[in-house]
């Protein structure tokens, strides 16, 4: 069982083929188009022509099917990643709330006040609750936070 070639170079290998406009491209003519010694090109080329390092002369642009072909198909149990979107809350939203316990207040509580247990905070309820935990962070980390306050 031969060895996969690395996709990329056969990318970086057909893209020469495709920017090449002779009809007959043999292997120490592609050779000099990818930058590669021909024996290290022939290694990776045999994968689609085996005969190619007997017989250099074989035109290496018949190939190019193939290769395009490899290029493109996806590898057997990798699934493609399934893209999240990324929650973004504004400042406007921020300043809807004077402070943490203002949020907790509004989220969490039901009528009279009692804390609604069965609530379940949404992605965008974390990012908010998140961005007011680091701005109370920020103020008391700041020079004129630690002037005023007071010890008892």
């Amino acid at each position: 069982m031969e060895k996969s070639p690395n996709k990329n170079d056969i990318r970086k290998i057909a893209g020469a083929i495709k920017r090449s406009k002779k009809k007959v491209i043999t292997l120490d003519a592609l050779s000099r188009l990818v930058g590669l010694y021909p024996d290290v090109l022939g290694d990776k080329i045999s994968y689609f022509a085996p005969m190619i390092m007997l017989d250099p002369s074989i035109n290496c642009r018949d190939f190019l099917p193939e290769m395009e072909a490899y290029c493109e198909e996806k590898p057997e149990g990798k699934k493609e990643k399934e893209s999240v979107k990324r929650v973004v809350v504004k400042n406007t939203e921020l300043l809807d709330y004077r402070s943490i316990s203002d949020f907790v207040y509004r989220k969490f509580t039901s009528v009279g006040g009692l804390i609604d247990p069965s609530y379940i905070m949404t992605d965008e309820d974390l990012v908010i609750l998140r961005k007011l935990v680091d701005n109370e962070i920020r103020k008391r980390k700041s020079p004129e936070a630690k002037k005023t306050k007071k010890r008892p």
